[in-house]
């Protein structure tokens, strides 16, 4: 709307400081109209040439916005578009069912956290991080991959027993605890992602852990808790698990076996954070 009423006030009053031989031709005195900009009054210096009236260029454009005014190469330079015209980024997360996850952070760099269910695999990857080797975690070559891609797996993330931190593209990935009876500590991890100013925590596969007790003090912003109740934690389990953590939102995935996802369980999932995602539903900020 800016925009057009931009472009019928310029049309409307024509708008020129000086063109040298047609100014030699006639006398310009100072408009003595006033002048008013969406019913307010405003100060713009006008001329009456021949009984038109002309404005500065930078004057309108200060007045009113929307445009810049330049000067190059002998040419008068119009730019339209100001930071209100400019579509903002945004990062976007697509739960994409079981364990698997999505996003695309604010300047389109494309992570696929623990490929393997659901649709949304036609975007090249720039990074893969993968919570253990198991064949519903680790599809890494469902999508095409970006030239420089890198793929972040358990093997990586641990070194000689110690935790490897991945800073890439502008997000900080650091790696904590995962396991249980079905999951060995030394091969699995869990990921804390802070990206575009959230954080994320990926829980992977794994019950209750000693490092969730510490993991309030992160202030995560979305946590992403497993509870098949078969090879992870089940509901009440991972309840227990949310209160530890306290993400301003925790989103129960990975939350039957064999399936995308479990409405019934999902609703069973009654914690103050709680926030119930279905694949191919999105998160944005």
């Amino acid at each position: 709307m800016k925009r057009n009423f931009l472009m019928g006030f310029i049309s409307g009053a024509v708008i020129f400081s000086v063109i040298g031989a047609f100014a030699a031709s006639y006398t310009a005195v100072t408009n003595p109209f006033p002048i008013k900009l969406n019913d307010n009054e405003v100060s713009i210096e006008g001329y009456n040439i021949n009984d038109n009236t002309y404005f500065k260029l930078r004057d309108i454009a200060d007045a009113v916005g929307g445009f810049e005014v330049g000067f190059e190469n002998d040419t008068i330079i119009l730019t339209t578009e100001n930071e209100t015209d400019k579509k903002e980024e945004k990062t976007v997360l697509t739960y994409q069912g079981h364990g698997s996850v999505k996003f695309t952070t604010a300047e389109g760099k494309v992570v696929y956290v623990d490929p393997y269910a659901g649709e949304g695999y036609d975007e090249p990857a720039d990074l893969i991080l993968v919570t253990h080797e198991h064949p519903d975690h680790n599809k890494v070559d469902l999508m095409p991959h970006a030239d420089d891609c890198v793929i972040f797996r358990s093997a990586d993330a641990i070194k000689d027993g110690e935790y490897q931190t991945l800073d890439i593209y502008g997000i900080h990935i650091e790696p904590v605890q995962a396991y249980n009876n079905n999951h060995k500590v030394e091969e699995c991890v869990g990921y804390l992602v802070d990206v575009d100013g959230k954080l994320l925590y990926f829980a992977g596969d794994t019950s209750k852990t000693e490092q969730m007790s510490t993991l309030n003090e992160s202030n995560i912003d979305y946590a992403f808790l497993p509870m098949d109740g078969r090879f992870n934690m089940d509901i009440a389990e991972a309840i227990e698990c949310a209160q530890l953590i306290q993400a301003k939102n925790t989103i129960p995935y990975h939350m039957s076996p064999g399936e995308l996802f479990n409405r019934e369980r999902a609703e069973q999932f009654i914690t103050d954070s709680a926030l119930i995602l279905e694949p191919g539903e999105t998160i944005e900020w």
